[in-house]
């Protein structure tokens, strides 16, 4: 079937959506590689190095609505190009000047330009595929997000090995550049406008998707008003909040409390991106088949978010007991996936629930979700200082997914949070190509 009415919208997902974020988690992940070298080359203290890295997830927290609104308003192809260009222009602009200062100016304005992608790429996804494919959509985004981690420590340090620091942030500047470029001129807003859309394919996304647009501005008042619109931020926080060890102190746990070496710990430490990578995928079609299947979205999400959960739980609680470095990776490896399935259903029902204002709902997610790559590390910092062993943040994972389990019961994707108004005529499809 998918072959008879075309493939664009993958192709789209595939090569621009997805890419543009890894793009991103490499931009954002460049200043940790080279860290150290930056710290010493210009004699910053550890205090210093630690504002100028923390500084970039407050702009991005910050920036999460009013971008998630103007991708709504605006347009995810403008919105993405502009920002895209603009964290681009940043990223050549970091090394120019070797002062506090400016790196901390740069880093506050990198956060805020890409403050953007991810809530531009989910109302893009909204847009061009029917709900039946929604979960696999957002698990190629998802996937696209975790390649990120893999491959940036590797390539950045390769870089900065051969080249300098300097030569890094001016090549990945110039990736963000070309493929602004190329989301340009490859993506259209209107799937029924892109120039290489066959008519079968654009009027397959049309009837399947929900009828409605953005008609009234989004009423805070509204939203802080419905329980679940809190619900859903409360248990993405606790989510990130176990994604945060993974992508702050899994390598100092692997280290100090498993005691494997710098070389076996990069090889380990991968090891759960890319099991998520993997489970992001699969859960995406795992979601489609469910909805396919029994026609309801509250079975193709609510029981996969859960079983998410408990299963990031009892991974997390397993890997605190295990009596080998290698046992507690495999541990670490089931939980993170676990995690991976619990974001793909959280972003395909950011989508149902948000309706006509998914990029405020996807905004108000993310903002929990920044908020919680900022506490979170600190906290489990302090339950290893208080307790004076890993397995105490192991633990406080295990009861954030016990919590977040229970919020699950909560949601209901099957219903909006504000109803949208149908359109009284469908617009017509433009003339396509076949």
């Amino acid at each position: 079937m998918r072959r008879a009415i075309g493939t664009l919208r993958w192709r789209i997902v595939a090569f621009l959506i997805a890419p543009m974020t890894t793009v991103m988690t490499l931009d954002r992940a460049a200043m940790s590689v080279a860290a150290p070298i930056v710290q010493k080359e210009l004699g910053l203290s550890l205090v210093d190095m630690s504002l100028i890295l923390t500084i970039y997830f407050w702009a991005y927290a910050l920036g999460q609505v009013p971008a998630g609104r103007a991708a709504e308003r605006i347009g995810p192809r403008k919105v993405l190009f502009i920002t895209s260009v603009a964290w681009s222009v940043v990223m050549a602009a970091t090394p120019l000047r070797a002062s506090f200062g400016w790196l901390l100016g740069c880093r506050a304005l990198l956060g805020a330009a890409q403050s953007a992608d991810w809530s531009s790429g989910v109302v893009a996804l909204k847009r061009w595929f029917p709900r039946r494919e929604r979960a696999t959509s957002n698990g190629l985004l998802l996937a696209g997000l975790y390649l990120g981690p893999i491959v940036s420590a590797p390539l950045s340090a390769w870089i900065i090995e051969r080249a300098g620091w300097r030569v890094l942030f001016g090549v990945y500047s110039g990736i963000g550049l070309l493929l602004g470029l190329a989301w340009w001129y490859g993506y259209r807003d209107e799937p029924e406008r892109h120039p290489r859309i066959s008519r079968a394919e654009a009027e397959y996304i049309a009837a399947g998707r929900e009828l409605g647009q953005v008609t009234q501005r989004a009423q805070w008042m509204k939203f802080f008003r419905a329980p679940r619109f809190w619900v859903f931020g409360i248990q993405y926080f606790l989510l990130v909040l176990i994604q945060s060890f993974y992508t702050t102190w899994l390598p100092t746990y692997l280290m100090k409390a498993r005691g494997l070496s710098l070389q076996a710990m990069g090889i380990q430490a991968s090891l759960p991106w890319v099991a998520v990578v993997i489970a992001v995928y699969v859960a995406g079609v795992v979601c489609d088949r469910i909805h396919r299947r029994t026609r309801s979205l509250w079975f193709a999400r609510v029981p996969v978010a859960m079983a998410g959960f408990v299963l990031g739980a009892l991974g997390m609680f397993a890997a605190a007991r295990a009596t080998s470095a290698p046992g507690a990776v495999a541990w670490l490896c089931l939980s993170f996936a676990a995690v991976g399935f619990v974001q793909v259903t959280v972003w395909s029902t950011a989508q149902d629930l948000g309706g006509e204002h998914a990029g405020v709902m996807s905004g108000w997610t993310n903002l929990w979700g920044a908020a919680a790559n900022v506490a979170g590390p600190v906290t489990m910092a302090l339950a290893v200082r208080m307790t004076g062993a890993w397995s105490a943040a192991l633990a406080l994972n295990a009861v954030a997914a016990a919590c977040g389990t229970l919020l699950w019961l909560f949601l209901r994707p099957d219903r909006p949070l504000f109803p949208p108004e149908p359109q009284a005529v469908a617009p017509a499809l433009v003339s396509t190509q076949t």
